[in-house]
């Protein structure tokens, strides 16, 4: 009697055991993969490749500076499509004040700034030193692609007029100029900038609240999007084992 009443209970157990393995197999195949970051050394072989002299291609390398330096969301650089594009959301040509070697770049919308109730202002600097100069890129743009004030920042010239830059085409010419440079382009996306933005500030000694202010993180949680090496890595590992009685 008693081994009657057992079976159907172990049965049941051996079948939520497999139930509830299922579901994490399931629930794994969807954990989203993170973007790796764009580095400066990757930035520098796109400009290689880019033509300076296209409209489009300028634009384009104008878009990725900013997103790098900026660690801008794309949210506030592009629209979703043609259409979608709102001048109190997105980045227009006239919240780019030009003023001698910096530009001060204004959001007045963002991820964090929902009801209008603060101003970003993230300043860009100017590098003659480098290719990789955002304001120089910017100039470019603009003589290629002049525009009024309250049109977007980044156009594309087509059929004798001018259209927003949309994420769909941000995310196709970033993995084609992945792809240029010979790395793999499943491994990036338009977020790698913001992450390889953030990772090159830390790696450059910035103080890790200013990295949050000017990428306009409302907690720590941009510290996830941080790339260690593996000398970064193992000099923690030096460093505990330094202090080891």
């Amino acid at each position: 009697m008693h081994l009657m009443l057992d079976k159907p209970f172990v049965h049941l157990d051996e079948f939520s055991v497999k139930l509830l393995l299922k579901g994490i197999t399931r629930e794994k195949q969807h954990l989203p993969q993170q973007a790796l970051a764009i580095t400066v050394d990757m930035l520098l072989d796109i400009n290689r490749v880019i033509n300076h002299d296209d409209p489009k291609q300028c634009t384009i390398w104008c878009l990725f500076l900013f997103a790098f330096f900026l660690m801008a969301r794309k949210s506030n650089l592009v629209p979703d499509s043609k259409m979608s594009f709102d001048k109190d959301k997105q980045l227009t040509r006239n919240k780019v004040i030009l003023e001698g070697n910096i530009a001060i770049v204004i959001f007045n919308w963002s991820k964090t700034i929902q009801m209008g109730n603060r101003i970003l202002k993230i300043p860009l600097i100017e590098n003659t030193r480098s290719a990789l100069c955002p304001l120089r890129a910017y100039r470019n743009m603009c003589k290629l692609i002049p525009a009024a004030g309250d049109r977007p920042a980044f156009l594309f010239p087509s059929k004798h007029k001018l259209v927003p830059v949309t994420y769909t085409d941000f995310q196709q010419y970033i993995k084609a100029f992945i792809s240029k440079i010979g790395r793999n382009p499943r491994l990036f996306s338009t977020h790698s900038f913001r992450r390889g933005g953030a990772t090159f500030a830390f790696e450059s000694k910035v103080p890790a609240e200013l990295i949050q202010v000017h990428g306009d993180w409302a907690s720590d949680a941009y510290k996830l999007y941080l790339q260690f090496s593996l000398s970064e890595k193992v000099s923690v590992a030096k460093a505990m084992t330094k202090f080891i009685p």
